[in-house]
């Protein structure tokens, strides 16, 4: 997205903002797994992370599951620096920055309580009797957790295997048989959900025009490649990619809209014969919707 936005564009600092957040949690995530690496337990259990699963319309993604004999726990990793508050009587949740500023967020206590929840239901399935737990893990080295409630089971990252652990004995043993575990576990896997999202310029209400075209150098990201007979020519630094294309359709469908048709293709990667257009989307891996001038493509 950012590649193709003017330089200076009103959205951008958000985008990035959005950037650093996703790439903070994919770290705060790693962090907890690295760290579960040391979790031994007395019967048998199984770590699973990134998980996405959905009941109807009720869709969520599970930072972490650790299934085990007696229960399943649910982990939740929030990877926030500096000094984080938890009102009781509110519940608010904030941080005071580095100049005294209080910035609300999102109680994750109450996300928590959500995937639990959720989890119980998905788990019903099975074995109505299956326990379900969890807690938060604040991953971030500097985070300070200043105050909260007694109830929030909120900890720093350094504390997970003790906690796992405090929550796995709080139950009676084998409460779960190894062929449950199985059953759990292949239905977990099964149910497994890819979901989707608005492409960008809808979330961010950003028009389409705005956006620059052309096909983007895998080499050096420049746009712009100039197609020469079945290849693409980066006019920056030369490099040659026959399938350069594929990225750019891949772009437009998760920038602008979730088809694309022949027109709209050509449009994009700057190409005018409506023919090479038609014979590489046929041989990406796409599917395609109608005939003649109807036709459209979408992922899989």
């Amino acid at each position: 997205m950012l590649k193709r936005l003017p330089e200076v564009h009103v959205k951008s600092e958000s985008i990035l903002e959005d950037i650093r957040k996703m790439e903070a949690g994919v770290r705060g995530e790693d962090r907890i797994l690295l760290k579960l690496h040391e979790l031994r337990m007395s019967g048998p259990y199984k770590v699973y992370s990134d998980i996405r699963l959905h009941l109807g319309e009720w869709k969520v993604q599970i930072d972490c599951l650790v299934l085990t004999d007696r229960c399943c726990i649910v982990i939740e990793s929030k990877n926030m620096s500096g000094d984080l508050y938890f009102e009781s009587d509110s519940e608010d949740f904030y941080k005071v920055d580095q100049n005294g500023e209080e910035i609300p967020y999102p109680n994750p206590y109450y996300q928590l309580l959500r995937h639990i929840r959720f989890m119980k239901e998905f788990l019903h399935q099975i074995n109505p009797e299956i326990k379900v737990t969890g807690s938060v893990f604040m991953t971030a080295k500097s985070c300070r957790i200043r105050k909260k409630p007694a109830k929030y089971p909120i900890f720093k990252l350094e504390s997970i295997i003790e906690k796992v652990m405090q929550m796995y004995h709080n139950f009676p043993p084998l409460q779960l048989s190894e062929s449950q575990l199985v059953e759990i576990e292949q239905m977990i896997m099964s149910k497994q959900s890819t979901f989707t999202y608005a492409p960008l310029c809808e979330r961010y209400q950003i028009s389409p025009t705005e956006l620059r075209t052309g096909v983007a150098c895998p080499g050096c990201g420049v746009l712009g490649m100039k197609r020469v007979a079945t290849t693409w020519t980066c006019l920056f630094c030369k490099q040659n990619h026959r399938y350069a294309h594929i990225n750019t359709a891949n772009e437009y469908l998760w920038l602008i809209k979730k088809e694309i048709t022949n027109r709209e293709f050509r449009k994009f990667c700057g190409l005018e014969s409506m023919y090479s257009a038609s014979r590489m989307l046929s041989k990406m891996d796409l599917v395609a919707h109608g005939n003649g001038s109807g036709r459209y493509y979408t992922r899989r």
